[in-house]
């Protein structure tokens, strides 16, 4: 789950191959992975095919995730890669495999994002309340001009006020669309209708808020156990951005008024009235007491433990990842599972749970082998026994000499290559600095080592969760805390973590896509919008909710999603899942668009209404937003979260408000 990640074997073949004369790099290109370019007297090498956008300053030389240097100069000789297992070295430092995902930047629906721009995290929202209310039928937002607008820039153009979804090149001018998604722009409605008072907008700036695009796992939507956010912020390290609440003006909604609000946007924000309740059931979790009793063959263990335990022995487990990191244990296994009890759920409407179950496992373990697989086409039970965190006794029963299929190498990597707990080097962060600083670096704060720098938040775990704004959420369904993970993102690698953070991503809807498990259990149903981009049940699909913004709808399967199938056949097999006329392939899906059947609006911004009940017309109200937010209704409380901070919330740094939306 982060950003634009490289395959260990696609890196290995780039080194190996001879030098050749590289063009210069450019911004505005686009370039397919492998292909090298000159930059600052070095020679990258391309680890993924991406573009390289105007204005996002995505240069080989900072960022890693994008590029590798293969040569000192243009005409050095890169360096050649082993053709067997590499020679031991520490197994935190190797390189994540997982393919690109989205675990990632906080847009909505990553998978189709548009191709002109990157799927950028939203921006804060504007916070600052207009010092005056316009006359009826005016534009107080500034006018659009042909610049570039980082995600949560607001203008007014042609007597409409629009917001910039993501980041909006200078040639995207606002327009209306059949499909959000079809512009960066989003039209708010014609500018002051009705005395209305336009949102501030966000200052345009030439280098994007944005990260490299993403592909899978969206900033998570805050998980039912979480707690509301309360009017008086609990103590936190002084270097956070301290939330602060001043008090409630006369007339300002009671809380019951808050209840009855946050009840009526329920039945709004999907294609029935059950959405909220199925998106909340799907994320609810058990007490971390219980998951922690939770060992092989207890009797008490919770029941989509035990039918885990049913179908995936631990014998089994062991011959399916021989060369796993030995972090990944078959207890940590269970317990992820058991975490999240709608992951090989009980079902009393005659559906078979033992199928499913075993048909859920087979695909999240097809996706590991992807994200986390050695895939060394040499690796041999000599060769992974020369690490000893992967150094695992089954491969001591193993031919030593016989090649190790590459579906049989998953679970390899634990930690991003050249990472390691207590690094900080400025990878995946989203950290506060002051005004300006996104909504996201507020609510999930970065953590700081002992030398004051921010912790990174590089990949980490069976999914390799990144990034803050993934860590935070997580940590809010665990612990009701975002803080507990970011001051200490190494138990996403060390604990049972390591599997829970996969099992979460697994039962988590990104509106308009649903969570895997739906998928996987039929409570997705498609619709005809679904039917009509091709989305039906099946593996393919999944592939579309992890990355299909890469992988899927070219019209043939590229190599990361042939991986993928290739495994999903071997899991399959071994757990005698029958996939017989199952879609496989995403080549062909359009993606889950806008009016899928399991699109759903859950999350929520300030409402920039006029109520003239009110003094100077404010709202006093969030409103149901298809961007991502830290505000959701799939968490009970947060309509009353949003509406405190976004009409009484102050932020400060270093004891100074720098941000006021009390005004």
């Amino acid at each position: 789950m982060r950003t634009l990640r490289t395959r260990s074997a696609a890196l290995l073949m780039a080194l190996s191959m001879s030098s050749v004369f590289a063009a210069t790099w450019q911004e505005g290109l686009t370039y397919t992975a492998g292909t090298q370019v000159d930059y600052q007297g070095k020679t990258y090498s391309a680890l993924v095919t991406h573009t390289a956008y105007v204005g996002a300053n995505w240069n080989p030389a900072s960022s890693p995730t994008l590029w590798t240097v293969v040569a000192t100069s243009a005409t050095a000789a890169p360096t050649t890669a082993p053709t067997i297992a590499p020679t031991a070295t520490p197994v935190v430092t190797a390189a994540p495999t997982a393919t690109p995902q989205v675990t990632a930047t906080p847009t909505a629906a990553p998978t189709i994002a548009p191709t002109t721009a990157p799927t950028a995290i939203p921006t804060a929202t504007p916070t600052a309340a207009p010092t005056a209310t316009p006359a009826a039928g005016s534009c107080a937002a500034p006018t659009w001009t042909a610049a570039v607008y980082s995600a949560g820039s607001i203008v007014s153009y042609n007597g409409h006020t629009w917001k910039a979804q993501w980041y909006a090149a200078a040639s995207d001018t606002p327009k209306t669309v059949s499909s959000s998604w079809e512009s960066p722009w989003l039209d708010l409605g014609t500018c002051n209708a009705g005395g209305v008072t336009p949102a501030p907008t966000a200052t345009p700036a030439i280098t994007p808020t944005a990260s490299p695009q993403v592909s899978a796992t969206p900033a998570p939507t805050a998980i039912p156990t979480a707690t509301p956010l309360a009017t008086a912020t609990p103590a936190v390290a002084s270097y956070k951005p301290q939330i602060t609440y001043v008090a409630a003006p006369a007339g300002y909604p009671s809380d019951a008024q808050m209840t009855a609000a946050e009840t009526a946007l329920m039945s709004q924000a999907g294609t029935d009235t059950q959405a909220i309740a199925r998106i909340r059931s799907a994320l609810r979790v058990l007490p971390d007491a219980e998951v922690e009793a939770v060992v092989p063959g207890r009797a008490a263990n919770p029941s989509n433990a035990r039918r885990a335990e049913r179908i995936v022995s631990e014998s089994l487990f062991n011959q399916l990842f021989p060369v796993r990191n030995v972090a990944y244990t078959y207890t940590n296994f269970l317990r992820g599972i058991a975490k999240f009890p709608a992951y090989c759920d009980d079902y009393t409407d005659g559906r078979n749970a033992d199928a499913i179950c075993a048909k859920l496992i087979a695909t999240s373990f097809a996706h590991f082998t992807q994200e986390t697989g050695a895939s060394w086409s040499t690796l041999t039970p000599a060769g992974a026994k020369a690490y000893p965190a992967n150094a695992n006794p089954i491969l001591d029963t193993m031919d030593q000499s016989s090649v190790i299929p590459t579906w049989n190498q998953a679970l390899w990597y634990l930690r991003e290559m050249g990472y390691a707990e207590g690094s900080a080097v400025g990878a995946y962060q989203d950290c506060f600095t002051g005004a300006g600083s996104s909504i996201f670096s507020i609510f999930y704060a970065c953590g700081q080592n002992a030398q004051g720098k921010n912790l990174d938040y590089f990949g980490r775990g069976s999914k390799q969760l990144s990034y803050n704004f993934n860590y935070g959420p997580f940590s809010k369904s665990l612990y009701g805390d975002a803080a507990v993970l970011l001051d200490n993102p190494g138990k996403v690698a060390d604990t049972w973590l390591n599997f829970a953070s996969a099992v979460w991503f697994a039962v988590y809807p990104q509106s308009p896509k649903p969570p895997m498990t739906w998928v996987v259990d039929g409570t997705w149903v498609p619709n005809s919008v679904d039917i009509a981009n091709n989305m039906q049940p099946g593996f393919g699909s999944t592939i579309n909710i992890i990355n299909g913004g890469i992988e899927c709808g070219g019209g043939s399967d590229v190599q990361q999603a042939k991986n993928r199938i290739a495994a999903y056949k071997q899991f399959a097999a071994k757990l005698g899942v029958d996939i017989t006329g199952e879609q496989l392939s995403c080549a062909t899906q359009r993606g889950f668009q806008p009016g899928s059947a399991a699109a759903t609006k859950t999350y929520l911004d300030k409402s920039w209404g006029y109520n003239a009940n009110n003094p100077g017309g404010v709202s006093w109200a969030c409103q149901l937003v298809d961007y991502q937010m830290p505000f959701s209704l799939a968490t009970p409380g947060d309509y009353k979260a949003c509406v405190d901070y976004m009409f009484r919330g102050q932020v400060k740094k270093d004891g100074v408000v720098v941000i006021n939306n009390a005004k």
